[in-house]
């Protein structure tokens, strides 16, 4: 697929995806899907309903993924060479998912190509994800919900719930779906934990009108969190950027004061690995009555804060705390230095640094230093690469 697009990642490289579509009106988004599956490593094969042709060319998704459309089930044995004994197929992603073929699925029933290849994925124990898309009221009906529950409660088979809006149940987002996916071929290495990320920027209010705010994008908290779930932890994201991921609890905060409150509640809910990624101004402000007047010349009162980090550490001295340090004009050493006098002060486990004059916030690629107490690593390039680093030394610790 090289000749189509410029990869993404390569979450799923190396893994082979069977995309079964049927005849929802969500289909029309099936090329768009297998086109970014691919943009993740992966090689895709679409299996798709006659229901799901009528609505979307057979060549146009013989075009988004490179291979010939599976329609029906020949003497080929199409669903065995794909999810049988010796089958190469690693994932069966049904997107979307009509009432019919869930129902269908749930009772065993295989008249159809896509039913035909979820019985034997099921039957295999391979991974299996079904994002379903109808109106509401079908998406409500007591059998459909009962039929969900079923296939949720069958080993290695997940719901991807849709997006409730004008009476209708649609297609979960497309990036969501894919971090599904992603979830289901990654090693599940933070299985049973629960990771809990603070991201973006504060806003320390002046006045009615005015805020004092510090620089964030927000982009490395939610690539951060993101990796987690990938690893299968359960994640809270605090932020206040408004991109979220449905699969991702989050929970939105304005001022550090507002911050702190949250995490603090996480955190005393239970809580294995605390990141910290997020702006937090290092001043609150003595706040004007009212509005102020703009033809005076004013004055503001800074007030240092304590840091965040320093209350986390003194009310939960086992966590696992990763802190990040942001400088301006700073080389590695002096990078790797100021690292390790924030790891050393706080009791973290990992410190990840970055010079901001090198790396504007909101920057796509950004150069980093990983700071632990056993060694220093440079790394460079994407969040999301990033992230993945950072879990992996975090790994590495133990």
């Amino acid at each position: 697929m090289e000749e189509i697009l410029a990869p993404k990642s390569n979450y799923l490289k190396g893994k082979l995806v069977v995309l079964g579509i049927t005849g929802s009106v969500a289909c029309v988004r099936a090329f768009d899907l297998a086109r970014e599956l691919v943009r993740r490593g992966a090689g895709v094969q679409v299996v798709a309903s006659k229901a799901a042709l009528e609505m979307t060319g057979e060549k146009l998704l013989e075009f988004a993924s490179g291979k010939k459309v599976i329609s029906e089930i020949t003497g080929k044995i199409e669903h065995v060479k794909f999810f049988g004994g010796k089958g190469k197929a690693d994932l069966l992603l049904i997107a979307p998912a009509t009432a019919n073929t869930i129902s269908k699925i749930a009772m065993g029933i295989d008249d159809s190509p896509v039913a035909t290849f979820a019985t034997i994925a099921i039957g295999k124990g391979v991974p299996v994800l079904i994002a379903p898309a109808m109106h509401q009221p079908m998406y409500d009906h007591p059998i459909v919900k009962d039929n969900l529950r079923k296939l949720e409660s069958m080993n290695r088979v997940k719901i991807i719930a849709p997006l409730l809006s004008e009476e209708k149940a649609k297609l979960a987002e497309i990036e969501t779906i894919c971090l599904e996916a992603e979830r289901a071929l990654t090693k599940q290495s933070l299985a049973g934990k629960k990771v809990v990320v603070a991201s973006g920027r504060t806003e320390e209010e002046i006045d009615a009108t005015k805020v004092l705010a510090t620089k964030s994008s927000g982009k490395t908290g939610l690539e951060l969190a993101r990796e987690a779930y990938r690893r299968g932890a359960q994640v809270t994201l605090l932020h206040n950027t408004g991109v979220v991921e449905a699969c991702i609890t989050s929970f939105t905060f304005s001022s550090a004061p507002g911050l702190e409150k949250k995490v603090l509640a996480e955190l005393s809910s239970g809580c294995g690995i605390f990141l910290c990624p997020a702006a937090i101004s290092d001043f609150s402000v003595k706040k004007f009555s009212g509005k102020l007047d703009s033809s005076k010349k004013v004055s503001i009162e800074l007030v240092p804060q304590k840091k965040l980090l320093e209350k986390v550490r003194q009310k939960f001295p086992k966590l696992t705390i990763v802190g990040f340090k942001a400088l301006a004009g700073a080389g590695e050493k002096e990078l790797a230095q100021k690292a390790k006098e924030l790891l050393e002060r706080h009791s973290l486990q990992l410190v990840v640094a970055n010079d901001v004059a090198k790396n504007p916030v909101g920057s796509g690629e950004t150069s980093v230093v990983l700071v632990s107490k056993q060694k220093i690593v440079a790394v460079k390039g994407g969040k999301s690469f990033i992230a993945s680093r950072v879990f992996d030394e975090l790994e590495k610790l133990g």
